[in-house]
């Protein structure tokens, strides 16, 4: 990934925090403070803010491992996540729902390495240049902190649906969730936990602040330009079913990326061919512009890492319910994603697990030279934007023009001359079809489909409406529902023992 990373520079004694007594409000220092706007504009490089979000120590993600998408064998669960106590056990534990997933005595890498580790670049970032704020420099200025607004929206949005309910459109929504932390002044009390409906708001408010002055393009996909903040806008509102905005915003974003054609912003599957036909497994991916492995991909909007090592041994397999959501012969995805291999296989107190040969997600491997198969992203890609148009136009009764943006979609992903899919019978129908391009859309684990899960959990009696997730692990079946309390994480003790005000009692759960 190529990144500038000017901010390390400038702050090399950033890392420093262990001096403070309230991690969350640390402002970076070093030799060399800021004075000019495009001195704080290269802390929004740093990369601090794209490789940690919702992310472990060894880069996956429990929420995938709460869902529906994946799946473990008795051996992976009980040998090398349990037996072996694996550093990652997290994820062994969100799967059969046993709290504490993680250990509640050590640190949060989603809370203090994600959300907010970035907070200390983006909220210094926005108050710095407000002070240095001039005429002379005005449009640069906004155009800066218009992309920081975003990068705050875009974090704090997922940090309290992870930290919080399922957030209920026309309730209250008056759990309290996270601290949305704005100031950079390690001086600065500690704001209250923010309720979640307070934190929708705040972050509704600071994409609208960023709207008028955010760039049409940026330097780099890890950089918010308009087309992003008209994506997060259609995001927010799926979770707020206000629909008709969903799709005034997706239609925004989609008509300016596709000006110049649809093939600028998507490839065709039917275009692509590996390396080393001769061992898929191992092959990178050929793309007309070589770039469908970097975060420059032309279909990558919003470039935030994610999980890329799930859905392959040692970590977990694809569930057949997802790997049943694709047509096996047409479909080209399937053919570069979904590839056999070897399972895991071990003995232990000599008793042997072998799972033989197992179709695995292939999708985000990394190949050769630190590169992917495919590169995604936990931000927003432009095919998932093609299908929030459609959702929001499926939601509001235009269901031609939904069903026209899945066949647009498809013709770039299946084999040239299948046939688009044919009006079905109702909207319900059509929503569904647009649900399940999506979940075959959006990279395998991580946090998009957990989300999903959390906001399509208050249509039960849907086709795409599911309450409660059932697993299994060898003989034994786990299963919970999506709005529980299990579905929130809680705040680990190394936050809560810094801010008794807030009124949560440190954890004192047995882990192992």
């Amino acid at each position: 990934m190529v990144m500038r990373l000017h901010s390390i520079l400038l702050f090399a004694a950033a890392a420093s925090l262990a001096a403070c007594n309230k991690f969350l409000d640390v402002k970076p220092k070093g030799k060399l403070i800021p004075t000019e706007v495009a001195e704080f504009n290269h802390l929004l490089d740093n990369q601090d803010i794209v490789r940690y979000p919702f992310l472990n120590n060894n880069s996956t993600s429990l929420l995938a491992y709460m869902t529906d998408n994946l799946t473990l064998s008795e051996g992976i669960g009980k040998i090398y996540y349990k037996a072996n106590n694996s550093p990652n056990i997290d994820c062994y534990y969100g799967y059969i729902f046993r709290p504490p997933f993680k250990n509640p005595t050590l640190a949060d890498y989603f809370w203090e390495w994600g959300t907010y580790r970035s907070m200390k670049y983006i909220n210094n970032v926005i108050e710095g240049v407000k002070e240095i704020r001039n005429p002379e420099n005005a449009e640069e200025a906004d155009a800066v902190m218009a992309q920081a607004y975003v990068a705050r929206a875009w974090s704090y949005f997922h940090t309290t649906l992870v930290y919080g309910p399922v957030y209920r459109p026309g309730g209250t929504n008056d759990t309290k969730t996270i601290p949305y932390l704005t100031s950079a002044d390690v001086d600065a009390p500690m704001p209250d936990l923010s309720t979640q409906e307070e934190v929708f708001s705040k972050v509704l408010s600071d994409l609208h602040a960023a709207l008028p002055n955010i760039p049409e393009a940026t330097n780099h996909p890890s950089r918010a330009n308009k087309m992003t903040t008209q994506a997060m806008l259609a995001y927010y509102h799926l979770f707020t079913q206000k629909y008709d905005s969903v799709a005034y915003y997706a239609n925004l974003a989609w008509t300016a990326a596709a000006a110049n054609g649809v093939d600028k912003v998507l490839y065709d599957f039917n275009t692509l061919s590996l390396v080393n036909p001769a061992n898929p497994t191992a092959s990178q991916v050929n793309s007309p512009d070589s770039k469908i492995n970097l975060p420059t991909s032309r279909e990558i909007l919003f470039f935030r890492a994610s999980d890329i090592r799930s859905g392959r041994s040692n970590y977990s397999y694809p569930s057949d319910e997802y790997i049943a959501l694709f047509d096996k012969t047409n479909d080209l995805r399937y053919q570069y994603y979904l590839l056999e291999a070897p399972g895991y296989k071990t003995t232990y107190n000599g008793v042997t697990y072998n799972d033989g040969t197992k179709l695995q997600y292939f999708r985000g491997e990394t190949i050769s030279g630190g590169l992917s198969r495919f590169q995604i992203t936990a931000g927003f890609s432009f095919p998932e934007l093609l299908l929030m148009r459609a959702e929001g136009y499926a939601r509001t009764n235009r269901l031609a023009e939904a069903m026209a943006d899945v066949n647009l979609l498809r013709k770039y992903r299946m084999v040239t001359g299948t046939p688009d899919l044919a009006m079905p019978a109702g909207q319900d129908a059509v929503i569904q079809l647009v649900l399940e391009e999506r979940r075959r859309e959006l990279p395998l684990a991580h946090l998009k489909r957990f989300f999903d899960l959390k906001r399509l959990c208050l249509e039960p009696g849907k086709p795409w409406g599911k309450t409660t997730i059932v697993h299994t692990l060898g003989t034994e079946t786990f299963e919970n529902k999506i709005d529980d309390p299990v579905f929130v994480l809680p705040k680990t003790n190394s936050v809560l023992i810094f801010n008794p005000q807030w009124g949560i009692a440190p954890d004192s759960r047995p882990f192992n």
